[in-house]
């Protein structure tokens, strides 16, 4: 029963990629199409892409094609009717009616990728639209189910509604599994997209997260376990690891800022490049040392290293490798290759510099309005996160003072009133208020579920902005120090405002 689920996970998830990667695969086999090329090349070149999560499927036909002597098109049929994707069987499939009818492979690629990109536009956007009415109904479900848990609390102080224990302990397990619910929904509906590679070379501040990683997060858990055997107070144990995780979070939002210019950038460098070589019929070595620096804004440093590694005659693959990891971008990692195999192949650099340029620069386009929308949502949901906390705390340490204050004030007048023989206890009247419900469950309540709004908000906002893992130590830092900041001046607040100095003291 293990191996079914487990292929079912795995080709769901290939799937997903081939979504994304159906794109860049589709504009790589059409800008090296423009060298005219033969058919078994742009095959073979395809199918050594592994980058691609398609190109095991391009192999299969290649290798039906070469090897058993099939004809592309119905090579093409046969592998169509194995691929669960839809997009990619379609796909296939008309290639092979393509092929078969004698249609170009150049002119048949063109309408594909023509095809593709206005899907893939339309696509996101819907997604977009999707991403904003769920983002909203995070918001309003966030403040339900701080309505839903106050309600709650009353209603087992106010009434016996049975084992407060087992009341409270489910209204906190059914706020995680809202907000779970809440976030898988966002996840899936936002847009797909990969945006950082996972390349040998890397980028400084992806390598500096990297060796944080493996200190500050064992570093946080053994000092949250440390601070907790040693009874610190759960506000000031939030409060360190926000503080702990927060390099990570920081450094890696620089990153990020740092790709996103990156990848504008990139789709300017391309068509000046494409250009330059076309137009004075130069190599791409050369069209390099042409391009104007000052148009390539942050790209500047990795393209003046790369040509003088170029220039220091370093392996040219090995040179572009390492521009496209220290770079970080996934972006740049996909149509580098794509630039460079279709010149190589003999293509105009101006048409492949254009391609290029398009398909990089929709894309960078369609990400920053993705961009204007999670900023809204992060807008929203961190300051709403610091005011739900904060009254949530303020209600429950109401309920503790009062709860204390009339348990004492039950406990004086009960004494008071069986010191004679014919007197009448409070209780015996029936006056049992605020004292069905531990002060110390209370408490455990309230942290609780601070808790549980600080991980899924910080979820939430990391799935609506999307990107690397590595930004979750960023709002969960932002959202862990806020709840503690909350825990614990909140309580202080409270007990300067709803101060008895006669029933503390025990006097009536």
């Amino acid at each position: 029963m293990l191996l079914p689920i487990t292929t079912y996970l795995q080709s769901y998830g290939e799937s997903a990629r081939i979504d994304i990667d159906l794109l860049y695969t589709v504009t790589y086999m059409n800008t090296i199409a423009t060298g005219d090329i033969a058919r078994d090349e742009i095959f073979r070149r395809v199918s050594e892409r592994e980058d691609f999560v398609c190109s095991k499927y391009f192999k299969q036909v290649y290798m039906l094609a070469k090897n058993w002597n099939y004809e592309y098109s119905y090579a093409c049929a046969v592998v169509a009717k194995r691929v669960a994707n839809k997009r990619l069987k379609d796909l296939l499939m008309r290639l092979a009616n393509a092929m078969s009818s004698g249609e170009p492979e150049t002119k048949f690629l063109e309408g594909e990728w023509i095809t593709l990109m206005s899907i893939h536009k339309n696509e996101y956007e819907r997604s977009l639209e999707s991403l904003k009415r769920w983002t909203d109904a995070y918001i309003a479900l966030l403040v339900s189910m701080a309505f839903v848990s106050v309600t709650m609390l009353l209603s087992v102080i106010l009434y016996n509604l049975g084992d407060p224990f087992t009341m409270l302990m489910a209204t906190v397990f059914l706020t995680a599994m809202v907000g779970g619910i809440s976030v898988y929904v966002i996840r899936a509906e936002a847009p797909k997209e990969f945006k950082v590679h996972n390349l040998k070379f890397r980028s400084i501040e992806q390598k500096q997260v990297a060796d944080m990683e493996k200190v500050l997060l064992p570093g946080a858990v053994l000092m949250g376990v440390l601070l907790f055997a040693m009874g610190v107070t759960p506000g000031f144990i939030m409060i360190v690891l926000g503080i702990m995780i927060a390099p990570m979070g920081f450094i890696g939002m620089i990153d990020d800022k740092n790709i996103d210019r990156r990848d504008r950038d990139y789709s300017q460098f391309t068509k000046m490049l494409g250009a330059i070589c076309g137009g004075m019929g130069v190599t791409v070595k050369e069209g390099i040392k042409k391009v104007d620096q000052k148009s390539i804004g942050s790209l500047d440093v990795l393209v003046k290293r790369l040509y003088v590694q170029l220039m220091m005659g370093i392996e040219p693959r090995l040179c572009w490798e390492k521009f496209v990891g220290f770079s970080g971008s996934e972006l740049i990692n996909k149509f580098s290759y794509v630039f460079l195999d279709a010149v190589e192949l003999g293509g105009d650099p101006v048409r492949i510099g254009k391609l290029v340029n398009t398909t990089s620069l929709e894309i960078v386009l369609l990400r920053m309005k993705r961009h204007l929308t999670a900023s809204s949502f992060t807008t929203l949901v961190i300051p709403l996160h610091i005011a739900m906390s904060s009254l949530m705390i303020f209600i429950i340490e109401i309920m503790i003072i009062f709860s204390t204050m009339i348990t004492k004030l039950y406990s004086s007048m009960d004494t008071f009133d069986t010191s004679g023989t014919g007197g009448l206890s409070v209780a015996s009247l029936g006056f049992n208020l605020f004292q069905n419900v531990d002060v110390d469950l209370l408490g455990q309540y309230m942290v609780m579920m601070v808790l549980v709004l600080t991980i899924f908000n910080s979820l939430a906002a990391w799935v609506t902005v999307g990107g690397h893992r590595y930004k979750i130590c960023y709002y969960g830092a932002i959202m862990s120090v806020t709840s503690g900041l909350a825990l614990i001046v909140v309580p202080v607040v409270v007990q300067a405002i709803f101060s008895f100095p006669t029933v503390t003291a025990g006097g009536i």
